[in-house]
């Protein structure tokens, strides 16, 4: 159980932080706020796709 709470604690810091270089992206113009936009979203992609697989594997537990 605390593995899905710490996987959903990690998705939303990853909301946070693609929302947070959007803002400053959006504000700054820098590109390397546009790369860290793209590492969030794909961080919480890959953090929704773990969490799916962990939950199908452990489901009988």
């Amino acid at each position: 159980m605390f593995h899905i709470v710490f996987v959903t604690i990690s998705s939303l810091l990853m909301l946070y932080m693609s929302g947070w270089a959007y803002v400053m992206w959006d504000y700054y113009a820098d590109t390397s706020y546009l790369s860290y936009l793209v590492f969030g979203i794909l961080g919480l992609i890959i953090l929704g796709v773990y969490c799916q697989l962990f939950i199908k594997k452990y489901k009988n537990i």
